[in-house]
């Protein structure tokens, strides 16, 4: 791999006020423009970041994937011209992330790119207060097993993470995945982003919530802003032996948000079966779905 694409720069923390200011301006549903995930999951994968034509470019020099810029008055035609730059310095590189609105303005881009959909990095969206009532008879298990937390644990509350929690976190985290042998290649590096949130957690615009039974942590939630009218939750971690702790979290991050925004985004199942499950489980609302492409050879 060379680095060597001018203007091409390594994506840093200390870039966040400049990520907030393009997704403000320029606000995306997939869970891979929140900041968080750009930077906590760019730590390991060596995320960069390009500015072009007054948008902001991101790329994954792993996986070689360049996200649609972040902006507005691109054609089909500059983001050929992009990726084509690009393929002088990453052979591989193409672009993904293109929003459905996008590719509805501009059919002709598929004259230039072959694009494609793929299901498993669709991130999962579901309206606030649908989460929240858990009504109809889609639900009525959750509610149920949320009851049966309630009358368990009548005396358990609710905590916003803070500095003296972050360390616990940690270490309730390692212990989940060493109970459950969960050595998998995502798995891993799940964690080192969990790692990467609770060691950046004042530079990074997350928040948090524990449900504590006496002095202990029975499940945690981190979320973040994805829009003026979307949280995503990035992680969830929760102890299997108690049993609706799982669905207490998810019902009390959901009231937690419930005041300030409409939607929650939690995230995409990428392919895997049980965690498909789980979120198909809650009856999603909709999907922002995941769009990649590969530039059509017209030579």
């Amino acid at each position: 791999m060379t680095t060597e694409m001018p203007g091409l720069k390594p994506l840093e923390i200390t870039d966040t006020l400049m990520i907030r200011d393009y997704l403000n301006r320029y606000p995306r549903e997939n869970c891979d423009y929140t900041i968080t995930n750009l930077i906590v999951w760019g730590m390991i994968y060596n995320n960069m970041y390009l500015l072009w034509k007054d948008s902001l470019v991101f790329f994954n020099p792993r996986h070689k994937y360049i996200f649609l810029p972040v902006g507005e008055g691109f054609s089909p035609g500059d983001l050929r011209d992009l990726v084509l730059e690009f393929k002088r310095y990453y052979h591989d590189a193409e672009m993904i992330l293109f929003p459905e609105d996008y590719l509805q303005q501009h059919p002709e881009i598929q004259e230039l790119f072959e694009i494609h959909e793929d299901r498993a990095w669709a991130d999962y969206l579901y309206q606030t207060q649908k989460m929240v009532s858990l009504s109809g008879k889609k639900l009525a298990k959750k509610k149920n097993l949320i009851s049966q937390f309630v009358r368990a644990y009548p005396h358990y509350k609710v905590l916003k993470i803070k500095d003296e929690h972050l360390e616990v976190l940690l270490q309730f985290t390692n212990k989940w995945r060493k109970e459950r042998s969960a050595e998998g290649i995502y798995l891993m590096t799940e964690l080192k982003a969990i790692e990467n949130t609770l060691a950046h957690w004042h530079e990074l615009p997350v928040e948090g919530l524990i449900i504590c039974l006496d002095y202990k942590i029975a499940a945690y939630s981190i979320f973040s802003a994805q829009t003026t009218n979307m949280a995503t939750v990035h992680f969830e971690k929760f102890d299997p032996d108690k049993k609706g702790s799982a669905q207490i979290i998810n019902w009390e991050t959901a009231r937690y948000l419930s005041e300030r925004f409409d939607w929650i985004n939690r995230e995409q199942d990428i392919g895997l079966e049980g965690l498909r499950q789980a979120k198909l489980s809650y009856a999603p609302d909709r999907f922002a779905p995941f769009y990649a492409s590969q530039l059509r050879d017209n030579s």
